[in-house]
């Protein structure tokens, strides 16, 4: 797995195959090397929780993007199922939702969008 030309020129490497987790660590380590260590554990947390949900609630992500965009960093994880949309927490069951919790609390900004057959959910961390 190679980030090359990612510090800070926007540009977007995708994964063809999604990697095992911890794949997907040392790959989201890789993009945000220079950020403070705490944060750029953050950004790692927010990586791995949301290939997660796409594995556990949608039959596995599709795709897993990063972006580099100066000082922020972007993660997008695109799974087969656009009906199932996020939740953060439930009260019913608090075993769910709470990786989304915890996305909400780590990152600057995340959401999800839907399009036809698919839903990408998103989070983005910056840096100081």
């Amino acid at each position: 797995m190679n980030a090359t030309g990612l510090p800070g020129d926007g540009s977007d490497p995708v994964l063809a195959e999604v990697p095992p987790p911890v794949d997907v660590e040392s790959w989201v380590r890789e993009v945000a090397d220079d950020f403070p260590a705490g944060l750029a554990k953050d950004f790692v947390l927010i990586a791995e929780e949301l290939v997660a949900n796409a594995r556990r609630h949608a039959g596995g992500p599709l795709l897993v993007r990063l972006r580099r965009e100066g000082r922020a960093v972007r993660v997008e994880v695109q799974d087969r199922s656009p009906s199932l949309l996020p939740v953060l927490g439930r009260p019913d069951v608090p075993t769910h939702g709470t990786g989304l919790l915890l996305v909400n609390r780590l990152s600057s900004h995340w959401g999800f969008r839907c399009e036809d057959g698919y839903k990408v959910v998103w989070a983005e961390v910056r840096a100081p």
